[in-house]
């Protein structure tokens, strides 16, 4: 009783690690022993000799399967039979079947199993992804990832590489259409924090001035600020003033889940905002005025000859807020600008001639 009990034990574990396993039979007394088992398809069927002289003759099979005939003596101890199709095998000892000797076996479809692992954090930040792996008993034919209970196309190998939220699992099939599906593993994707720098893009700041950069203000984040590729000391809040020049970057970072999010630079040039500088404003050629002005401000270019001249106006965060070309000799502007600070460039043609400072009143 215990020798069967250990044999069963030893069979199952086999059986539940996907492994062949090969059935005893022995032959002797006119008996086959044991007479009737159960096995799984591709498991491996042997005849031992130990006393007498027997064949192991086939009877009734399932069709499609090949029948046998071999004899078990002294000189022909062993024959070992690897059924090819599911069903019972009914089988005999020719010399001794008047006397009873036979034997029968079943052959079934191994139920398929399938567990399915993540090989590294299954919650990151977007951007991110974790690998799926599995482990599937013997004889399995075809696999198939599935997000949600729906098929991923084209994903039928033995790992997937996730990168999106969802519930992950692997159908798949033995040999013999046997199917099973994997244990669930859900993949959480936090969002990345918002991470935009205004004013963006290139910015012109005239020596001597200040600037402010303004980066997108988010609740539970942390902020620091670059120049180049240095963290700059202590710029830690949603905004950063400056006077110097550089290229400025924010760092952002989700305080609750450690996503970050780094913004694209912000270009700040440091330009000479002195119109004296200017030898158009030098011999008088270009004027601007009045400054200040409730209303609107006139250009005023001396040798003016043709539609060269074009206008640009910046607010004091570097924006421009107007671009039109001067059209005459004395071109007025800034009508309908807000009560502020702006900066004013003329340009002839792609040549900065002029820059100037004016304050709109209101």
């Amino acid at each position: 009783m215990k020798k069967n009990l250990l044999f069963i034990a030893v069979h199952l574990l086999i059986t539940l690690n996907g492994y062949s396993f090969t059935q005893n039979v022995t032959v002797q007394n006119h008996v086959f022993t044991p007479a009737s088992f159960s096995i799984n398809l591709g498991d491996t069927i042997r005849w031992t000799w130990v006393g007498g002289s027997h064949t192991t003759t086939s009877l009734t099979i399932p069709s499609g399967s090949s029948a046998w005939d071999h004899s078990i003596t002294s000189s022909s101890t062993t024959f070992v039979y690897v059924p090819s199709k599911t069903g019972t095998y009914n089988y005999k000892c020719t010399p001794h079947f008047a006397m009873g000797m036979t034997g029968s076996f079943t052959v079934v479809c191994q139920q398929a199993t399938v567990q399915i692992s993540a090989a590294g954090a299954n919650t990151f930040c977007k951007g991110g992804s974790v690998q799926l792996n599995s482990s599937v008993s013997s004889g399995i034919t075809s696999r198939q990832w599935q997000k949600g209970g729906t098929n991923i196309a084209g994903e039928t190998g033995a790992t997937y590489i996730a990168k999106a939220n969802g519930s992950y699992t692997l159908k798949v099939t033995n040999g013999c259409g046997s199917m099973a599906t994997s244990n669930a593993i859900i993949v959480t994707v936090n969002t990345l924090p918002e991470a935009v720098i205004t004013p963006s893009g290139s910015v012109n700041l005239c020596s001597g001035n200040e600037i402010i950069l303004q980066a997108t203000v988010v609740a539970g984040v942390a902020y620091q600020w670059q120049r180049g590729v240095n963290n700059i000391s202590g710029a830690t809040s949603a905004t950063y003033k400056t006077a110097k020049g550089g290229s400025y970057k924010v760092v952002v970072t989700k305080t609750s889940t450690g996503c970050v999010k780094t913004s694209k630079a912000t270009k700040v040039t440091v330009v000479t905002c002195n119109t004296s500088d200017f030898a158009e404003f030098k011999n008088n050629e270009i004027k601007i005025y009045p400054n200040p002005s409730a209303n609107s401000f006139n250009v005023s270019i001396a040798s003016y000859k043709s539609d060269d001249y074009f206008l640009i106006v910046f607010d004091l965060n570097g924006k421009m807020v107007g671009n039109t070309r001067i059209s005459a000799k004395t071109f007025s502007f800034g009508n309908s600008l807000n009560p502020g600070i702006y900066f004013i460039e003329v340009r002839k043609a792609n040549t900065l001639v002029a820059r100037e400072k004016v304050i709109k009143e209101k």
